[in-house]
């Protein structure tokens, strides 16, 4: 049995079934994010401002999958963290990155989805590579400088026995800690849900509207409709999966930042982590299964790695033809003085 903040014990078999479900989860997060460059990387139609924010997204949630991920495994089997200071920072730097710039990145991808939906004859014109470029630039910008503000003493990060983790520390005491706190919550948050939220009611009353329009001639055509509805349903299929995962978290930071943490089960507190954690390896499967270029370029990979597999077998089974260990390679490339004498010879 382990101890815990709250003066409970952790069962060893939820020890156990916790490490071996955070490891199922890692190889997830850097395999299906891995992938996800690489596929947006190989196809060309996927070179859109939309799955640009997409491998940001990705990147964000490899940040989990290396740092944060394998961390809290050996934490969370051990029950304490032994890795210092200095790596409880970097480890409540990279949860707060990851998170920050996972919501600035579905914000983004939603106003990105607003423009393709009301505005698609404008589309490219608004949606250029360049402002693509500037708006992930700037999201990662943000990002970095909220998870790095307690570095420089303006909130607190501190470490949590009962999830075994370093994390923003909400409950803190003081005007600093608390405004700290209180403005995360705000502008990392509650701005960008308010932004997503206003953008999805737009998309949804121009949806309605557009199938209104479809009998009308000139209007638009019922496969443009589809077309565009259902890349607008599967970014809001990744949004709401988001929140679905985040939403235990998040209600428990919350509670900490007005209330105090001995109020909450601490097994409640762990599971809100540990939903937030497998989030990150879910867009990809997301993808995989709604949008038909993402699963085209997935089954080309596929093909591509088979093919080169195949070759190297091919290979190991007929290697070139070695000589003879107990010949010379002179036999078969003679020097230049034999074939002087061969001449010789042959002129005679």
């Amino acid at each position: 049995m382990f101890s815990d903040s709250q003066d409970s014990v952790v069962p060893v078999t939820e020890v156990v079934v916790s490490a071996i479900f955070l490891c199922l989860i890692n190889i997830g997060i850097i395999v299906g994010n891995l992938l996800v460059l690489i596929i947006v990387w190989r196809t060309s139609k996927l070179h859109e401002p939309n799955y640009f924010f997409l491998c940001s997204l990705s990147v964000a949630d490899l940040l989990v999958g290396l740092i944060y991920c394998p961390l809290l495994i050996v934490s969370v089997v051990k029950q304490s963290w032994v890795f210092g200071n200095l790596m409880c920072h970097v480890h409540a730097v990279t949860v707060s990155i990851s998170l920050n710039a996972s919501l600035m990145n579905l914000c983004a991808i939603s106003v990105d989805r607003y423009y393709f939906i009301t505005r698609p004859l404008r589309y490219r014109d608004i949606v250029t590579r360049r402002r693509t470029v500037f708006s992930i630039a700037f999201v990662w910008v943000h990002s970095v400088f909220w998870a790095i503000a307690p570095l420089f003493g303006w909130g607190e990060y501190t470490y949590e026995a009962s999830t075994a983790t370093c994390k923003p520390n909400w409950n803190g005491e003081g005007l600093v800690d608390k405004s700290y706190a209180l403005c995360l919550a705000v502008i990392c948050f509650l701005v960008p849900v308010l932004v997503m939220i206003l953008a999805y009611a737009m998309i949804y009353k121009t949806a309605r509207k557009q199938l209104r329009n479809i009998q009308i001639p000139g209007g638009v055509t019922n496969e443009q409709s589809t077309e565009r509805n259902k890349a607008s349903r599967t970014v809001l299929v990744i949004i709401g999966v988001f929140f679905l995962c985040w939403s235990v978290y998040t209600a428990v930071s919350l509670w900490k930042l007005f209330a105090s943490l001995s109020d909450l089960p601490p097994r409640l507190v762990r599971v809100g982590l540990y939903l937030a954690v497998s989030n990150s390896c879910l867009n990809f499967y997301i993808y995989a299964i709604r949008d038909k270029v993402f699963r085209k370029g997935l089954k080309r990979l596929f093909v591509l790695c088979q093919s080169l597999r195949e070759e190297g077998t091919r290979s190991n089974l007929n290697p070139p033809a070695k000589p003879n260990s107990g010949q010379s390679l002179d036999h078969d490339f003679p020097t230049a003085g034999s074939r002087q004498i061969l001449a010789l010879q042959t002129t005679v």
